[in-house]
């Protein structure tokens, strides 16, 4: 299931107070006319801190236990979220908000023993004066918190719907050799494509079905360049991610043409990166044969060859599907079906 889900609203320290102000003021004594003055208007501010306690705790705790809880998410969403926030200014805002609702506890706790022990209507006000001035302080103090969460989350509302549990194809390869076009190609996803690199800057998924209601979901991810893991930017380490953590099946495309930009030795080197350091069946697509020479192909083939002699190639046009369904049919047969009968997968 994606993190997405369910992601509370986290509202700002404004927004705390004004609702704080407006549910005070707005609650009205309701009591006969012949109760006493000043036990009347007792009544009233114990009930009016009552309220105010009980919208903040409630709202805390929402938001407390509401985002998501690193330690027990998926490994693929721990270390995207890792990529995308400050993991440590994460904890102790969340940290910090859920020990609030204690400290809105103390607070209600020392205005009802002023409101209770009053002899006047001026202590009564006095009481609610330093409630409400000790309330006001506590939400100001969690202003950088609240913010910090209410960026977070709408970090993690721009995150794909990503369902760690389904079988998965990963689309890998170098910026620009046509990884966004396979997947608009196979499947529902339709992420951004242009002859320039690094048009992918997150990742995109689509979904298939096949056998009537088996479910696949397919994942565009960054374009790798042909350097260390250490040294990748996070927008490389996406994919990479996706590879370690998603992938049933590497579907690694290759550019013969040079068109990408990047030479055939550049993606030999990230082919073999994948290969080397991620456990998960690859197919290699020689793209582009539309544009691509005999000589080109068979190059492209022999290089990918040097890396592992047992890959499996397929020659496709991501720009007009050629061959696409081709490799969706094998996948199908070679690993969605073994899957199935395996019981191994949704």
């Amino acid at each position: 299931m994606s993190i997405k889900h369910n992601l509370p609203h986290v509202p700002s320290a404004e927004e705390l107070i004004s609702g704080v102000r407006g549910m005070y003021f707005s609650i009205q004594a309701r009591s006969p006319s012949v109760e006493v003055g000043i036990d009347r208007l007792r009544r009233l501010e114990l009930k009016r801190i009552k309220e105010v306690r009980n919208y903040l705790i409630s709202t805390f705790r929402d938001v407390a236990m509401g985002m998501p809880f690193l330690d027990s998410v998926h490994p693929f969403y721990r270390e995207l979220i890792s990529l995308l926030i400050d993991v440590n200014e994460y904890r102790h805002s969340l940290g910090k908000v859920a020990h609030a609702s204690k400290a809105v506890a103390s607070i209600y706790r020392d205005a009802v023993i002023g409101i209770r022990s009053a002899v006047s209507r001026e202590d009564i006000v006095r009481s609610r004066r330093k409630f409400l001035s000790r309330i006001y302080d506590l939400i100001n103090d969690l202003k950088p918190e609240l913010d910090y969460l209410k960026y977070v989350v709408s970090r993690l509302d721009k995150l794909p719907d990503i369902d760690p549990g389904i079988f998965t194809i990963v689309v890998a390869g170098a910026p620009n050799v046509g990884k966004s076009s396979f997947v608009r190609c196979i499947s529902s996803g339709k992420p951004r494509v242009a002859e320039y690199p690094f048009t992918t800057k997150e990742l995109h998924v689509g979904h298939l079905t096949v056998l009537n209601d088996f479910k696949i979901q397919v994942i565009d991810t960054p374009g790798l360049l042909d350097r260390p893991l250490s040294e990748r930017n996070k927008i490389e380490l996406q994919a990479v991610l996706a590879l370690r953590y998603l992938a049933r099946v590497i579907v690694f495309i290759l550019d013969p043409t040079m068109h990408s930009g990047y030479s055939l030795k550049e993606q030999l080197n990230i082919l073999r990166e994948v290969h080397e350091n991620i456990n998960a069946p690859m197919l290699v697509l020689i793209n582009k044969v539309d544009m691509a020479s005999e000589d080109d192909i068979n190059r492209t083939i022999d290089g990918a060859r040097r890396v592992d002699d047992s890959l499996r190639f397929f020659r496709t046009s991501t720009i007009n599907c050629l061959g696409c369904d081709n490799v969706v049919d094998h996948i199908v047969r070679n690993y969605v079906i073994p899957t199935l009968l395996a019981g191994g997968a949704r």
